[in-house]
């Protein structure tokens, strides 16, 4: 995963966790004790903001200590479109509400190359925009 491809991720999983908590972009640079700024730099998922706030960010939102990081560096293990706020959060915490699959942003076309979980994914995606349609 490349810098930028990173940095999008990262924003789209705060702004999911912040949804799902039900929070502004105020409301959480308030809660994290961070400028605004930083919320909408990280959400936009352009450019890097320092770590410090990163931490900050990852107290308010309830994920681990480092879990920015690691998605930045590189260290993930699933494949960018795949990562959940629930991977953000340290193993001990329970999850709050049902276990979530991430779901792919846009539908994939084949499907020989793809794992058991990418494949229910993709099924998931699928029903998703079906049901909304």
């Amino acid at each position: 995963m490349d810098e930028l491809e990173a940095l999008q991720t990262i924003g789209r999983l705060i702004k999911e966790e912040r949804l799902a908590q039900g929070l502004s972009q105020v409301q959480l640079a308030k809660q994290a004790g961070t400028a605004i700024k930083t919320v909408r730099t990280l959400e936009s998922g352009t450019r890097r903001t320092q770590e410090i706030n990163q931490r900050k960010l990852e107290h308010a939102l309830g994920w681990r200590a480092g879990s920015v990081s690691e998605v930045l560096k590189g260290k993930s293990t699933f494949a960018p479109e795949m990562i959940t706020p629930d991977d953000m959060r340290s193993g001990d915490e329970p999850r709050q509400g049902p276990p979530r699959i991430a779901v792919p942003a846009a539908p994939i076309a084949r499907a020989s190359h793809l794992s058991d979980e990418e494949l229910l994914a993709e099924l998931t995606y699928r029903m998703m925009h079906r049901n909304r349609g």
